[in-house]
């Protein structure tokens, strides 16, 4: 988790505003904190490398003429800067397989340029990069024109969902696709799972829906409301990824196993 006490974030300010920022690590019942100090950066996504280091990424990354931000920096449990290389601009998604490869969507604009970018990073849609952000895969031959969602269990299964396709693509240890769906119905999904029912998907204003399989697609099916033990709706912000689904409610995280194949 991010956290700060900035009231407001303008992500195209420049330059951008020095402020605190606190990763909370939490693994069951442990919480790991990290605090990163004085930093004129917006990170917008985290994820850990085997090590224990962290990566924070800031969506946004301005091009100045020859002058480019760097917009990934790793960091050690001690808050201390270890490195920083650039992942480009309109970064929608990251995330890190146990191989430290890291896993990156964009948005349109870091597909087709903004910001000062003819010649954007993210032009493939999805892309790999090595722990220094060299790349190592691009998901060009699909014409991504927007990642929506981005799910990576491991090296061997990352599943990625994009427009205007409406697909999500499964794929490989070697990167090559292992499954295709198209998604049918409620399409405005931003993250997605599978469970042994089908395909849960979270669209806009933080709606779980179910999708059940029909040949080479997915159709909507059903909505998910998520109860806590005694009940009562859980009301706050989703997250799934692998086999867990995440709800941030008022009275705490509820983690659940969706599906033991995962």
């Amino acid at each position: 988790m991010i956290e700060t006490d900035q009231q407001e974030l303008d992500y195209f300010e420049r330059p951008v505003k020095k402020a605190n920022w606190t990763i909370r690590i939490i693994d069951e019942e442990n919480t790991d904190t990290i605090e990163i100090k004085n930093i004129a950066f917006i990170p917008t996504e985290v994820d850990m490398f085997s090590d224990g280091t962290i990566l924070l990424v800031q969506s946004r990354c301005e091009k100045k003429g020859t002058v480019i931000e760097r917009n990934a920096r790793i960091y050690n449990p001690n808050g201390q800067l270890i490195s920083a290389f650039t992942l480009g601009d309109g970064i929608e998604q990251m995330q890190i397989d146990e191989t430290d490869t890291i896993w990156v969507g964009y948005f349109d604009e870091g597909i087709f340029g903004n910001f000062g970018w003819e010649e954007p990073i993210g032009s493939d849609g999805v892309i790999a990069f090595d722990k220094s952000g060299e790349k190592l895969w691009g998901a060009r031959k699909f014409s991504i024109i927007d990642s929506y969602a981005l799910n990576v269990t491991s090296s061997t299964h990352v599943q990625f969902y994009y427009y205007d396709d409406f697909k999500i693509v499964t794929l490989n240890e070697k990167k090559k696709v292992k499954s295709s769906y198209r998604i049918e119905g409620e399409t405005s999904i931003q993250q997605f799972a599978f469970d042994e029912n089908g395909l849960i998907g979270l669209a806009l204003g933080n709606e779980l829906i179910r999708y059940r399989k029909k040949g080479r697609t997915y159709a909507q099916k059903d909505k998910i409301q998520l109860v806590d033990n005694f009940g009562k709706r859980i009301i706050g912000p989703v997250f799934l990824r692998g086999k867990y689904i995440y709800a941030n409610g008022k009275d705490g995280i509820y983690k659940k196993i969706i599906s033991p194949l995962a």
